[in-house]
């Protein structure tokens, strides 16, 4: 395993999208060292803000408190990053694949324009939680994102595929501008959830205000919903065996193809 230390507490942030298995896995501790990010207005080395330990391999341990590194995990396609402690700003975002750990909390845009690959939370997400960057009309594409605490606003914005499970709450606008894909919501959401969505389903625990541009459409149990909970269980999160669900449709100001299920007797 490779192990990158943190120095010192960050006064600003770092971006280092270097800190991939796919750029160290084949470099020696030297070379790792010598790779280039950027802090500030200046172009220094990783070597300047971690200490590296370790043999070659696709594991990547990134110890301290990395609140301020940005970008570790970017464009990941293999391998497995354990963060112990904190994550930055873009952590995962545009990964293909591999697995990422984070042992603490997590700033916003985290696994955003995911299109494959793992990513476990320990504590809280920030907004932007599998979402698209400003501009980008489609978000998440894949992959799967699990997180044990809450997340913020716009969770699975613009998501096209995958499964994003949150066991705590969610803010504002899950789901906004929704195309396919599942979330989960077993804490309390937000409000105007699913707002614009075309297609896709949000699942929710507690009752929620539904826009006016949904209706209620039915009352189910859904075997294909069971295994989405039963994936979630199988990885910690507390899931309903054999739920009911009501059916809510919308948005109609689009498609109006997307759902909204609430867990009900």
């Amino acid at each position: 395993m490779i192990k990158l230390t943190l120095k010192k507490q960050l006064s600003i942030p770092l971006e280092a999208d270097c800190i991939t298995p796919d750029k160290l896995r084949d470099k020696s501790n030297e070379e790792i060292r010598g790779l280039k990010v950027y802090w500030g207005n200046k172009k220094l080395t990783l070597g300047d803000f971690f200490d590296v330990e370790g043999e070659k391999s696709e594991s990547v341990a990134v110890i301290g408190d990395c609140d301020k590194v940005k970008l570790i995990g970017h464009q990941m396609s293999c391998g497995e990053i354990v963060i112990k402690g904190n994550a930055g700003y873009n952590t995962g975002s545009y990964m293909t694949g591999g697995k990422i750990a984070i042992e603490g909390n997590c700033r916003d845009y985290l696994g955003a324009m995911m299109e494959g690959g793992q990513i476990f939370l320990n504590g809280n997400a920030g907004h932007f939680l599998g979402g698209a960057y400003k501009g980008e009309m489609v978000g998440m594409k894949g992959g799967e994102i699990f997180v044990k605490g809450n997340a913020g606003h716009e969770t699975g914005g613009f998501m096209r595929r995958g499964l994003i499970v949150v066991s705590g709450d969610v803010g504002d606008f899950t789901g906004i501008y929704m195309l396919a894909g599942t979330i989960v919501a077993l804490g309390k959401a937000g409000g105007r959830v699913g707002a614009n969505m075309r297609r896709g389903t949000v699942i929710l625990m507690n009752e929620v205000e539904s826009l006016p541009s949904f209706y209620k459409n039915s009352v189910l149990k859904s075997p294909a919903i069971n295994m989405v909970l039963k994936r979630a269980a199988s990885f910690g999160f507390k899931t309903p065996a054999n739920p009911q669900f009501v059916r809510y449709n919308g948005d109609v100001n689009l498609m109006g193809k997307g759902e909204i299920l609430v867990l009900t007797d």
